[in-house]
C-alpha cells in the first residue's frame, strides 16, 4: 500500500507559520522565504503545497476568517428567528469575539487591502457575506424589514462588534463593552418597533376607505 498523503498536514503547517509571520512582520514582510523558514521547510515545499504568493495569501485569509464565519453560523443555527437574532448579538459581543492571535493577521489583511485591489476584493467578499447573513437574520426576525434597512443595520452591527473587539485590548472598563452590546440590542429593538409601527399604520390606512 502507498504511504498516506501528508499534503493536508503540510498545508496546515505552512498556513500556521504564515499566520505567525504575518502577525509579527505584516504582509509585506512575510515573504515566502520567511514563511518557509518559520514552517521549517524550503521555499519549494511552500510552493508545492500551497502555491505562489497570491495563492498563499488567499489560503491564509481563508484559514483565519473561515472559523469566525463558521462559528457564527453554528451559534444561530437551529433556533427560531427571534432567538437567532438574540444569539447573533450574544455572539458578536461575546467571548467568541475576544482578541486572539489571528486578530493581528486579520488587521494586517485589512491594512494591506487599502493598497492592494485584489486583496481588497478578497477581504470585502468575506465581510460582505457576513453582512448579508446578518441582514437575512434581521429580516427573518423582523417581518416587514426591507433589504436595504436590514443591510444598514447589519453593517452597523459588524462595525460595533469588531470595533469593540479591537479596543478590548485597551484598559477600558468592562462596562464599555457591555454598553456597546446594549446599544446593539437597543438598535434592533427600535428597528423592530418602527417596522411594526409602519405595518400597523399601513394596515389602518388600508382599512380607512372601508370605514367610510
Amino acid at each position: 500500500m502507498g504511504r498516506p498523503s501528508v499534503a493536508a498536514e503540510r498545508r496546515q503547517q505552512i498556513l500556521k507559520a504564515a499566520a505567525r509571520s504575518v502577525a509579527r512582520h505584516g504582509l509585506a514582510g512575510s515573504t515566502q522565504e520567511r514563511i518557509a523558514a518559520t514552517a521549517g521547510m524550503s521555499r519549494s515545499h511552500v510552493r508545492h503545497y500551497v502555491g505562489n504568493r497570491d495563492q498563499l495569501i488567499d489560503a491564509l485569509w481563508d484559514h483565519v476568517i473561515t472559523p469566525y464565519l463558521a462559528s457564527l453560523e453554528a451559534a444561530i443555527a437551529g433556533r427560531d428567528p427571534a432567538a437567532r437574532l438574540h444569539a447573533l448579538v450574544d455572539y458578536l459581543f461575546g467571548p467568541q469575539m475576544a482578541r486572539n492571535d489571528d486578530d493581528a493577521v486579520i488587521e494586517a489583511f485589512i491594512t494591506g487591502a487599502m493598497h492592494d485591489v485584489r486583496l481588497r476584493g478578497r477581504v470585502y467578499d468575506s465581510y460582505s457575506r457576513l453582512e448579508r447573513e446578518i441582514a437575512a437574520t434581521i429580516r427573518a426576525a423582523i417581518p416587514g424589514c426591507d433589504s436595504a434597512t436590514s443591510l444598514r443595520h447589519a453593517y452597523a452591527l459588524v462595525c460595533m462588534a469588531f470595533g469593540s473587539s479591537t479596543l478590548a485590548s485597551l484598559p477600558f472598563p468592562a462596562s464599555r463593552h457591555a454598553g456597546a452590546k446594549n446599544l446593539a440590542a437597543h438598535m434592533l429593538a427600535t428597528l423592530e418597533a418602527e417596522t411594526a409601527g409602519r405595518a400597523a399604520r399601513s394596515g389602518d390606512g388600508a382599512r380607512a376607505p372601508v370605514a367610510h
